[in-house]
């Protein structure tokens, strides 16, 4: 309840610049006691070692690229290898994360054995030839222990060096690149807002026509966490549809998109299962912001909102689980969103138009501090973390992608 009236409060006084002894004071994202603390402080990591492993036989590993992870490998006998998957620190969440390079001096089969420590087995392994074209292995060649603890692949190694990992590998010199392919559009700018932990940049993506003020803004987030690469892919497909669209001119007009594609590119690029490179979970921090990331964007979108002189009107979050849901807020708690009408109107013509297909949505109160939560508390707007499977076809992540972006769009002009 003290949440709730800290956050009623807000919404009456609204979020303006404000004179402070006759100063202009620069605006940062508000401190909340959501109900369940989490300790976002720092946390030690294990970094692993980046090297070439020569296994005997011909058979060589390497872990020494962007987003690999592969703590330790060792032969057991002639076609069986041990290698060890072992998170950044602990505890975290199931994703064993994933990703090496493998090849042979001579066509062989061999047999690598997936030691997980304190997890279970989640992701069957992708392939690919180019580290760009990737495809599920063949079922057939996948064993998992009976518990799930860990499983045994069969690869067929060559000369040529194959790719393995838990799922592709879109590192931030990938992101980037998808990034700039919208840099040159006229209504799209790229940059910088900030620094991660280690040093590496925070993509930021602002899609607008003509002048921001008195816009109101969409904010997308995406990859607080590495491995969730599906969601990742549902949000590319929901931003190129938009870019798309016909209304897009229109859209533009009254409304303002700030993007943020990779939020974590620490613990994507240091192979991490869940953690940026303090060893914190990201979307626990969105209560005082203890990590540079959260405290960069946070501020960030807090300024984008008193530029446009607008409101934030809807926060997505893109995330990864084992099957496809929506996390949104709980009405009962929910007392004064901004689009009360758009939640119930985006899922239905989602419905629609995928014949079949039923919208799992999870409504869940002020909690721990996700984004979900934080949307709602910042600004009063309809905060939603938007997970899909691990396992969803690629084509139905585009095309889920691209229906939610086209009635986003449709929604929100009509309801202007």
């Amino acid at each position: 309840m003290e949440l709730l009236n800290r956050i009623t409060a807000l919404l009456l006084l609204g979020l303006g610049l404000w004179a402070c002894d006759g100063k202009t004071e620069i605006p940062q994202a508000t401190t909340y006691d959501f109900p369940t603390p989490v300790d976002t402080g720092n946390k030690p990591i294990e970094v692993q070692e980046k090297q070439l492993y020569d296994l005997g036989g011909g058979v060589y590993l390497t872990n020494d690229f962007p987003a690999a992870r592969l703590n330790a490998i060792s032969r057991v006998n002639d076609t069986l290898l041990a290698a060890n998957i072992v998170s950044e620190n602990y505890p975290i969440n199931n994703s064993p994360w994933y990703a090496f390079k493998a090849w042979a001096s001579d066509d062989q089969e061999v047999y690598i054995k997936l030691n997980y420590t304190r997890a279970k087995h989640r992701y069957p392994p992708k392939l690919s030839a180019d580290g760009k074209t990737w495809r599920e292995i063949d079922a057939e060649r996948v064993t998992v222990e009976e518990d799930g603890a860990n499983a045994t692949i069969k690869l067929s190694l060559s000369s040529d060096t194959l790719w393995v990992a838990a799922q592709e590998i879109y590192d931030t010199k990938r992101v980037w690149t998808w990034a700039e392919d919208y840099a040159n559009h006229p209504y799209v700018s790229l940059s910088s807002i900030g620094k991660s932990g280690a040093g590496r940049d925070l993509l930021f993506l602002d899609i607008n026509n003509g002048q921001s003020g008195d816009k109101d803004v969409i904010v997308i987030l995406s990859r607080q966490h590495p491995p969730e690469v599906t969601g990742f892919f549902a949000m590319q497909a929901f931003v190129e549809r938009m870019m798309e669209s016909a209304q897009l001119e229109a859209f533009l007009k009254k409304y303002r998109v700030v993007i943020y594609p990779l939020l974590n590119p620490d613990g994507v690029d240091m192979g991490h299962w869940r953690h940026n490179s303090n060893g914190v979970d990201l979307n626990r921090d969105w209560a005082y912001y203890r990590q540079p990331e959260t405290r960069a964007v946070a501020d960030h979108i807090v300024r984008m909102q008193h530029e446009s002189g607008g409101n934030v009107l809807l926060g997505l979050d893109f995330h990864s689980t084992y099957n496809d849901v929506f996390y949104t807020q709980d009405k009962a708690i929910q007392q004064t969103p901004t689009t009360p009408w758009f939640r119930e109107q985006w899922f239905q013509a989602l419905e629609d138009r995928l014949p079949g297909y039923k919208v799992n949505e999870k409504p869940k109160g002020l909690a721990t501090p996700v984004t979900k939560g934080w949307f709602y508390a910042q600004f009063g707007a309809e905060g939603m973390t938007y997970e899909i499977g691990d396992r969803t076809p690629r084509d139905t992540i585009d095309l889920i992608g691209k229906i939610t972006s086209e009635e986003m769009i449709r929604i929100l002009l009509e309801n202007r």
